[in-house]
């Protein structure tokens, strides 16, 4: 089942996660590799930022890429990047093992 969402509030979530994210970038160049570590880990986070800001633009943001179905809406406001569930995620995560 599908869940209605305030996209123009996840879109504005989204955005300023993503601009906080793109102004440490430069902190962390040429800097020891565990600063590139960081930097990495926050380039492939602005990554799934822009994806979802895609996904809302497309307006298939909210359902699972695994099974379709809704993802929790507290999930999506403590993760709004995210494009699986908690049952997809842990699958993945578990595949990947």
């Amino acid at each position: 089942m599908k869940h209605s969402l305030d996209l123009k509030h996840f879109e504005q979530k989204l955005r300023e996660q993503r601009d906080e994210i793109a102004s440490r970038i430069p902190e962390h160049q040429n800097l020891e590799e565990v600063d590139q570590d960081i930097a990495e880990s926050e380039e492939r986070l602005l990554e799934k930022i822009a994806t979802a800001l895609e996904r809302i633009a497309g307006g298939s943001y909210g359902q699972c890429l695994g099974c379709d179905r809704a993802i929790p809406l507290a999930r999506l406001e403590a993760k709004p990047s995210v494009s699986l569930c908690l049952d997809c995620q842990a699958r993945k995560e578990q595949e990947e093992k």
